[in-house]
């Protein structure tokens, strides 16, 4: 069981002629690797999480969150200030893969990106893809997120439960079949709107989400294992009967795991999943309604051969029915609606290869094919042993993408609209190159890591100037396409052993798209483009009870656009744009600390966890707009609106 209360939400309000932005962050575990595991690892800029060591460190609202910890990660950023929306070496989170148990999950936030799709007490393990992106995984050009499900205690049954300020959870897993068949069941519900109906002006005003994963696994033999998996989530918006918004995911997947001998292995898995999102509105007897949604089947199989030490092979391939609704809109006598249909179908093989002791490869080659277009995307990795302390990796991929987000705004929205490539919308392909050092002190208490990419994507889509998803129905009318670059640095180093532990990781990124028809044809700074990313993180442990922690997060200002002239058109204020993404919002920093007292009991766990995020109050930009200002020399002010102020919060958990 798991009792916890946060408190002390604010927003701010800030004036400043100065523009720059940016985003928000806390502390977070990253990599379950070990020094030596890191080292040991082929594939260049790939991380293993282990989702268990999230609940060593508090989180804001007293929440895990993986999206969250990934956020803390060198080149990887969140969209905004809250948001568990995350962006990875210069792409936008519509170019991120990401997947649960193999189904795709898309726009995977509640209310609005503050909290993760994924309950931590449903997940078991992720592994983030950020560089060479293995051959088995395609459908994303900037990196893929593999989350697999929690499988139920085969022996015995646990259950729990959690009561939050802003949610709750309950869990419960163990053996239907004893050694044979397990379950797991897990669930959490916000009551956000429950404080609402105490309010006479809010009562009729609906916020809340929920979530729910389910999992069964079949212990068959020793060589058969099968599993199904389940997930829902949705959210609700309603504010009187003005105005509604929902949205949500659904996935289900079944896998077979056969081995056939210790030397060859079939994974097979069926999944289905479906994004839906629905908006509404009900002003002057307008009545306007938009709805869209993306549905896949996907039937993929893969094999694991390995002929000898020296060999490893993936084998396989996939079939995907695509069905998008880009937008569905109803207003007065209007009903316009953009419906797409594809299939897609791949195969892939990959070697891991080891040529030697001071050499060791990762080469694959994926085919795709969707409608006219044929992609050939090869990958490959490289590690070059200086000694058993030191060593050189090195990596190239490409990746296509059939599915697009285009997008109103920097940050996911619930109503973004998503289409298919078409003849005129091609698909989005995206070249990398990476080199880095990586190495590690004698016992593994340290480990360092330097790595530059370069990468290179092609057939990327924007709004054109003026325009925005309801200008029209056929997505081709409103949109053009170009092409984008992104390059960079970053550096990592880990403390692995004492009582202190932690990490320290800084990047040193660019990010420019070239649109023609845009800023006037030229190279410009994309949403996403920050410069300076820096990521402290400390764990103390006092004694077998008390552990403290500190989080130290320093991004520098992110792209915005700001109106570069303005005139007057029958009495109303009319901006003009000289230039797309030409200023900087403000640097975001904060301080996070926290302790925890843990306490093991004959049959259970107790912990109280106490902490403040960002304990100095820095009032960090969440949204900046621009207004008429008659007192300044412009006559134009910008208004900056923080989101967080400084967070106090306590959480209770019980654990049998």
């Amino acid at each position: 069981m798991a009792l916890s209360v946060t408190a002390g939400i604010q927003a701010q309000e800030v004036n400043d002629s100065t523009v720059k932005q940016q985003k928000l962050k806390e502390v977070v575990v990253t990599s379950s690797q070990s020094a030596s595991k890191r080292m040991k690892e082929v594939q260049i800029g790939v991380e293993k999480i282990d989702i268990g060591k999230m609940t060593q460190i508090p989180t804001l609202f007293g929440e895990k969150d993986i999206l969250k910890s990934i956020q803390m990660l060198p080149g990887v950023k969140a969209e905004s200030e809250g948001s568990c929306g995350f962006e990875v070496r210069g792409g936008t989170a519509a170019q991120n893969l990401v997947l649960i148990d193999n189904a795709p999950i898309y726009n995977p936030g509640h209310f609005v990106g503050l909290f993760s799709a994924f309950n931590d007490e449903a997940m078991q393990t992720a592994s983030l893809y950020k560089g060479q992106i293995p051959a088995m995984f395609g459908g994303a050009t900037s990196s893929v997120l593999d989350v697999a499900s929690k499988a139920g205690d085969m022996s015995n049954w646990h259950a729990g439960f959690s009561i939050g300020l802003l949610a709750s959870k309950v869990e419960v897993d163990g053996p239907i079949v004893k050694d044979k068949v397990s379950m797991l069941f897990s669930a959490r519900r916000s009551y956000l709107d429950l404080f609402l109906k105490l309010s006479e002006k809010y009562r009729e005003n609906t916020m809340n989400f929920y979530d729910v994963n389910f999992r069964t696994d079949f212990d068959i033999s020793p060589a058969n294992k099968v599993f199904v998996s389940f997930y829902k989530g949705k959210d609700n918006m309603e504010i009187d009967d003005l105005a509604e918004m929902r949205w949500g995911n659904m996935a289900v997947s079944g896998g077979w795991k056969y081995m056939l001998s210790e030397k060859l292995r079939f994974n097979t898995t069926l999944s289905f999943n479906r994004y839906k999102s629905k908006e509404g509105f009900n002003a002057t007897h307008l009545d306007y309604k938009m709805n869209g949604h993306i549905e896949q089947t996907i039937l993929k199989e893969n094999i694991d051969w390995r002929p000898s030490a020296h060999h490893a092979f993936s084998i396989g391939a996939q079939a995907s029915y695509d069905d998008i609704v880009s937008a569905e809109w109803e207003y007065l006598t209007i009903h316009e609606k953009e419906q797409r249909y594809g299939t897609e179908i791949a195969g892939w093989v990959n070697d891991d290869w080891k040529v030697a002791k001071w050499l060791e490869m990762s080469l694959g080659l994926r085919y795709n094919h969707f409608k006219k277009y044929d992609a050939i995307e090869p990958r490959a990795s490289m590690k070059l042993n200086i000694n058993e302390l030191h060593c050189i990796k090195g990596g190239y991929s490409r990746t296509a993408q059939n599915i697009h987000a285009i997008r109103n705004s920097s940050t996911s929205m619930p109503m973004d609209r998503y289409t298919l490539s078409t003849d005129f919308v091609k698909p989005e392909k995206a070249d990398q190159v990476s080199l880095g050092y990586f190495g590690m002190t004698k016992e593994g208490d340290y480990d360092f890591s330097i790595e530059g990419y370069y990468k290179r994507v092609s057939d990327i889509y924007d709004y054109k100037d003026g325009k925005n998803m309801q200008s029209d129905i056929a997505i081709e009318n409103i949109i053009l396409g170009g092409k984008g670059r992104a390059y960079g640095m970053e550096m990592s180093a880990h403390k692995n052993n004492g009582r202190l532990t932690g990490w320290i990781s800084y990047t040193l990124s660019w990010s420019e798209n070239k649109i023609d028809g845009i800023n006037n044809n030229r190279w410009y700074t994309a949403n996403n483009d920050r410069r300076h990313d820096v990521n402290l993180v400390g764990m103390y442990q006092l004694n077998d009870f008390w552990n403290v922690s500190a989080s130290f997060i320093f991004n520098s200002g992110q792209a915005l656009t700001a109106p570069s002239a303005k005139y007057q058109i029958d009495g109303s204020t009319v901006y003009y744009y000289a230039e797309r993404n030409g200023y900087r919002a403000p640097a975001t920093h904060h301080l996070d600390l926290s302790a925890t007292y843990t306490k093991k009991l004959k049959h259970c766990e107790r912990q109280w966890a106490f902490g403040v995020y960002n304990i100095y109050n820095r009032e960090n930009p969440y949204v900046i707009t621009f207004s008429e200002d008659d007192n300044s020399a412009s006559g134009t002010k910008a208004t900056q609106t923080a989101l967080f102020g400084a967070i106090p919060f306590v959480s209770f958990s019980l654990k049998w």
